[in-house]
């Protein structure tokens, strides 16, 4: 009789090499990264190039000028487009009461008042005011607000979603609204 030497405990048998993904699904993958960065990046860069709302209606207008430099040989040149801050201010000359004209005196820069997606409008009013969100110039500026959403109104740029804030000399809140 022979006998069998005594069997060890067997190890475990390694797990099988899992499947290595295709290259087209990686490349799914990749193509996905790399689109997301691109509407990032271009979103970036959208918000950027359009610093200034007026460059824009500048440039299309002096192209279109350009364009039309034959039939406006003998007509007058034309006027030169009126700043936001401008047509706001004579906005409120003309239809808001005595008290929103001497507020207005006071603005000295509105921005974002041309660019409406009724997603999330915003449009800020700058003042030369020193006040807080206590002091007396609060209520001008409210006053201001106010006005600001007749302004876009008239304008036919009113937004669902619009919201403008005037701020003070220092760059502090100093009220908002609706427009």
């Amino acid at each position: 009789m022979t006998t069998q030497p005594p069997q060890q405990p067997g190890y475990p048998q390694p797990f099988p090499p899992q499947k290595k993904r295709s290259k087209a699904k990686l490349g799914c993958l990749g193509c996905g990264g790399i689109l997301a960065a691109v509407i990032v990046i271009g979103g970036i860069g959208a918000a950027m190039g359009s610093g200034s709302g007026d460059s824009s209606s500048s440039a299309a207008s002096s192209a279109a000028s350009a364009g039309s430099s034959k039939a406006t040989n003998s007509s007058k040149a034309a006027a030169p487009q009126q700043s936001t801050v401008d047509a706001f201010k004579a906005y409120v000359k003309e239809h808001e009461s005595a008290k929103t004209r001497e507020a207005a005196t006071h603005v000295t820069k509105v921005q974002g008042a041309d660019k409406n997606n009724d997603i999330l409008d915003t449009a800020d009013i700058y003042t030369d005011y020193t006040g807080d969100l206590t002091s007396a110039d609060t209520g001008n500026a409210k006053l201001l607000a106010s006005a600001f959403a007749d302004f876009q109104a008239g304008r036919g740029k009113d937004s669902k979603n619009g919201l403008v804030t005037v701020y003070n000399a220092d760059g502090d809140i100093l009220s908002n609204g609706h427009y």
